[in-house]
């Protein structure tokens, strides 16, 4: 009995890995593909307005110097976005080796514990046999 579970939660656990491990690549690939639009004329944060809110907490001239940082960060991204599709098969690579390293770790542990359970059935059966 105590084989079936160790083998149900060892296939349930590999089971979730494996779809943790292709949502993941899916989610990455996706990203790194659809990065390069993300550049267009959303670069340019001067024309996006200041809620009055903030107005009210800082002066203009913070307000002004956090745009131009924005700025200069997001054409600095903007390069970085234009780079990511050649990334996305590095990406696969790397989803599936720790993939494919982290499945043989959980089938590892289902053969550490298959072996504990056999060495504990042994330990009991000759306990039993002495004191019978």
């Amino acid at each position: 009995m105590l084989y079936i579970a160790n083998w149900t939660l060892v296939t349930v656990l590999l089971g979730l890995w494996s779809l943790a491990a292709w949502a993941f690549h899916g989610v990455v690939v996706w990203a790194v593909t659809k990065a390069p639009l993300l550049t267009g004329p959303a670069a340019d944060l001067s024309s996006v307005p200041v809620p009055a809110w903030l107005m009210q907490f800082l002066p203009v001239e913070a307000i002004q110097a956090l745009i131009v940082g924005l700025t200069e960060t997001w054409t600095m991204l903007a390069g970085l976005f234009q780079a990511a599709p050649s990334v996305a098969s590095g990406v696969t690579v790397v989803t599936w080796t720790v993939w494919g390293l982290g499945s043989a770790v959980l089938v590892a542990l289902g053969v550490g514990v298959h072996i504990c359970v056999s060495l504990w059935g042994r330990r009991s059966m000759g306990a039993a046999k002495l004191s019978g």
